[in-house]
């Protein structure tokens, strides 16, 4: 109920906009053409095409936006002029490309320059003080009474959609609730307790009943629908699964089933994922190609001069889906010290002269665009950790396999928040892992690319963890 009654006010909404611009526009096309003394507009054809230019680059950047609830388009002045900016912006931009494309002489430039502020002006003042009235005759014949079921404590979630709720024409009636009176919110009566349910709909004449929550007993759940039902009544409930779980859920239907999972994952698209390969593919090989054979040439003087034995350094690590791979570093390390499994600390002694400055400016990770350009590795992702290093933090948190689900990156969230290096304590571990799991949610281009810039940074300027 809820969802189609807000679908219905935006799209009742876009329809008055839509009005609004048509009547500005052919109005304000009248008013200069037989108003203005010696002002002439021609070819009716070709200011069609403008206006639906500038009209649908309106809709278009309006339906793109995440501005669709009806309280964004319905607020103050200055809430109405940064709601309509962006989209009159778009608009305007849509349709001076149209213009320039088609190279017209006939459009007056006049008119496209004066009509376009006219109309940001219109719409911000439409919104202001006319589009809240207007959504609300549409409405007016719905009122109802809304009866609310559960805890006070989950009220304060509700702010915003229980003043929806009053735009869509219902009125809370009170609440039903174990809770004394003293902790309901002002405003919110009690009626009694969740088995007084079916006094209240008699009484009170309730139309729709909003759940709060699950009920400590959920079995009182298929009472109350069935109580619901026999007086005509409409039934909303607040998800609080998430609440329960502890986790961020993903709902979703497939085959005509409804189905929760636990996150959500962008790179289980394969679209996504081939854009992330690509991306990975077109960054890494130039690294390889123009810039790793000089590193090498470096590299490989130092360890002539200070630590004679491998350019590499080889090691187990894990991987996509948590399966081992051979991580390609430069060395750092003499030699012989190289196979400990112990974090490395600050003024390691195991760590030769020129091998810290490699390790402070991040120079020893750049063979890992080798494994970057083999697959085994993405530019961004969890930074992977040894093999003995997973079990130990495994038993600190529970979830820390979860990094698996992508493959592991050069640089990650947790390295550019700074959380790199030694992980000295349980809480280091723990940041490092949430920032795993929200890039795994969170995933985007934009954001891979942002990750990039901040590591290059700090290449430039390390910071106090880099050694």
């Amino acid at each position: 109920m809820f969802q189609h009654r807000e679908l219905g006010l935006i799209q009742t909404y876009q329809i008055a906009v839509t009005l609004v611009m048509t009547a500005l526009f052919w109005g304000y096309y009248l008013a200069l053409d037989y108003l203005v003394p010696g002002f002439s507009l021609t070819s009716f054809s070709n200011y069609f095409e403008y206006f639906l230019a500038i009209s649908l680059g309106f809709q278009l950047s309006f339906l793109s936006s995440k501005q669709h609830d009806i309280f964004s388009v319905t607020s103050g002045i200055m809430e109405s002029h940064r709601f309509i900016w962006p989209h009159m912006v778009f608009a305007s931009a849509i349709t001076f490309m149209y213009a320039v494309l088609k190279r017209d002489d006939a459009i007056s430039r006049l008119f496209l320059f004066t009509y376009i502020p006219i109309t940001y002006v219109v719409l911000v003042i439409f919104n202001r003080y006319f589009a809240l009235n207007l959504l609300r005759q549409f409405l007016h014949h719905t009122n109802q009474k809304l009866l609310l079921i559960g805890m006070p404590s989950e009220l304060w979630k509700l702010d915003s959609l229980l003043s929806k709720a009053r735009l869509f024409g219902l009125d809370t009636a009170g609440m039903l609730t174990e809770a004394d009176e003293s902790e309901l919110p002002q405003g919110v009566r009690k009626l009694g307790g969740p088995e007084d349910l079916e006094k209240a709909l008699d009484d009170y004449q309730i139309g729709n009943i909003f759940i709060v929550g699950s009920p400590r007993d959920r079995r009182w759940l298929g009472g109350w629908m069935r109580l619901a039902e026999a007086r005509g009544c409409r039934v909303s409930m607040v998800n609080d699964l998430d609440v329960f779980l502890q986790r961020r859920l993903s709902f979703f239907r497939c085959d005509g089933i409804d189905l929760i999972e636990i996150r959500e994952e962008p790179l289980q698209n394969i679209v996504n994922r081939s854009i992330k390969r690509s991306f990975d593919f077109c960054m890494s090989l130039p690294v390889v190609v123009f810039l790793l054979p000089a590193l090498v040439l470096m590299v490989w003087m130092l360890h002539r001069k200070q630590a004679p034995g491998p350019l590499f350094f080889r090691q187990r690590r894990s991987g996509l889906n948590n399966k081992p791979f051979i991580i390609y570093k430069f060395r750092t390390m003499y030699a012989d010290k190289c196979n400990s499994p112990e974090q490395v600390t600050q003024n390691d002694p195991r760590i030769f002269p020129a091998g810290h400055w490699l390790r402070k400016f991040s120079l020893d990770e750049f063979p890992q665009f080798f494994n970057v350009l083999w697959g085994q590795m993405s530019l961004v992702g969890p930074r992977p950790h040894m093999t003995e290093h997973d079990e130990e933090f495994e038993e600190t948190m529970s979830s820390y396999r979860v990094r698996g689900f992508v493959k592991p990156g050069v640089t990650g969230l947790a390295q550019i928040r700074g959380f790199r290096g030694e992980a000295q304590s349980r809480e280091d571990i723990v940041k490092r892992v949430e920032c795993d799991i929200e890039y795994i949610e969170t995933w985007s281009l934009p954001l891979d690319i942002r990750v990039i810039w901040r590591t290059a940074l700090q290449i430039v300027r390390p910071p106090k963890s880099a050694y």
